[in-house]
């Protein structure tokens, strides 16, 4: 026990000593030496820590557009691979105009087969119909896939790049720019594709809301040659979420890692748009809170029946009855925060008086739902039944204010 303690004590008279020594001042040189200092070595200060990338997120209703959770969301940025979310809009709106079909063929180019990326090995010269490629663009997000499709129904890569361009404007996307078909990295001296988390959550609307475009983005798997390995969806929410069908993800190098998902729960459908983060997995976590959180907040409202009387009578003018109470044409549901329920509205709008004849199911107005002056959703009114000029018997009877008992 000595020898430890007295051990102990020499280690600790050690330490003392080159403390000692460090604070001591320096001793002066011997006779006859040169008095040199010697250099104080700096200490190297550690390189600060790279700032995390500012991320883009948004989560929308997908119906009225209701902003449930936003960040960053108007940050000019690429979109990478979800600018093909505007060719499968283009695809089908020419679909529904007769400009072409599912199964239109068409014919890769060499320009077609040389797109680099994810792809499913296109050759020039093979014919894919309209609805082969659009599948390959949507689950395998194949480049190959996609310019073969603005090409063969567009014409021309710059054709299709101009109609999409305009269309944007009028979808109300008024901070995109789309220079790819794809979402590739442009060349050299040439401008990136540039949007913003609201304006994919505004394209993702148009999308989710046509049939054809939710099974393509739906799908898991996809095996578009027989012989070769089924390829699965870059969508991993689809996984994640049962309830998830779309819809479309992203990466580059400068868009970071992009998702736009959806999702449809209790007959409300959500759209949640995430750009620009570091790590891929990361953007399917926020997708997910983002829906998630956003199914928490609100409700779905069932607001009119169809058929019932909406609003106060509504005069006639000569008409055989005074008056007639206008009906709903159809169901109205709105979705709604569940906070912001008590300060629903529903506001009637119709001619104030009525000039026969109408017949029955003629459309006299509508009647909106409406939140703080925003209308999240309207049906039209209608008359209940026909609505017939006075005759003799009929004025006489008004102008008395009586009728037969």
């Amino acid at each position: 026990m000595a020898l430890f303690i007295a051990g102990a004590i020499l280690l600790g008279g050690a330490f003392d000593c080159e403390a000692a020594k460090a604070k001591a001042k320096p001793k002066p040189a011997a006779h006859g030496a040169a008095h040199k200092a010697k250099p104080t070595a700096k200490p190297t200060a550690k390189p600060a820590p790279a700032p995390e990338p500012i991320v883009s997120t948004i989560c929308v209703e997908a119906q009225s557009g209701l902003v449930l959770a936003e960040q960053n969301a108007d940050l000019p940025r690429p979109p990478a691979s979800m600018a093909k979310m505007m060719l499968f809009l283009l695809v089908m709106e020419g679909v529904h105009n007769g400009k072409w079909t599912l199964d239109t063929p068409v014919t890769v180019t060499k320009h077609a087969q040389g797109m680099g990326g994810t792809q499913v090995y296109l050759e020039a010269g093979e014919v894919w119909t309209v609805r082969q490629l659009a599948e390959a663009a949507a689950v395998v997000s194949a480049n190959d896939a996609a310019m073969a499709l603005a090409e063969g129904l567009w014409g021309s890569e710059d054709a299709y790049k101009a109609a999409v361009n305009k269309r944007t404007v009028e979808l109300g996307m008024l901070n995109s720019k789309f220079n790819s078909v794809h979402g590739l990295p442009p060349d050299k001296g040439k401008d990136p594709d540039a949007t913003t988390a609201r304006d994919m959550a505004r394209l993702g609307q148009f999308c989710v809301a046509d049939p054809q475009i939710l099974e393509w983005v739906s799908k898991k798997e996809l095996q578009f040659k027989s012989g070769v390995n089924v390829h699965s969806s870059t969508n991993k929410m689809l996984w994640r979420m049962s309830d998830c069908d779309g819809i479309k993800t992203g990466y580059t190098r400068g868009a970071g890692f992009c998702v736009t998902a959806t999702a449809s729960r209790d007959g409300i459908r959500l759209i949640a748009v995430v750009m620009g983060c570091p790590r891929s997995g990361e953007r399917f976590d926020l997708a997910q809170k983002l829906l998630e959180d956003g199914f928490a907040q609100v409700r779905r409202k069932h607001v009119i029946t169809k058929g019932e009387k909406v609003g106060d009578p509504v005069p006639v003018a000569n008409g055989e009855v005074p008056s007639v109470q206008l009906i709903a044409a159809d169901d109205l549901w709105v979705v709604v925060k569940v906070d912001d329920l008590p300060g629903l509205l529903v506001v009637p709008e119709h001619p104030a008086v009525l000039r026969p004849p109408i017949q029955a199911g003629t459309a006299l107005g509508e009647v909106r739902a409406q939140l703080a002056g925003k209308t999240l959703g309207r049906v039209k009114l209608t008359a209940p039944v026909n609505l017939n000029e006075a005759g003799w018997r009929s004025k006489i009877k008004n102008s008395i204010g009586m009728g037969s008992k």
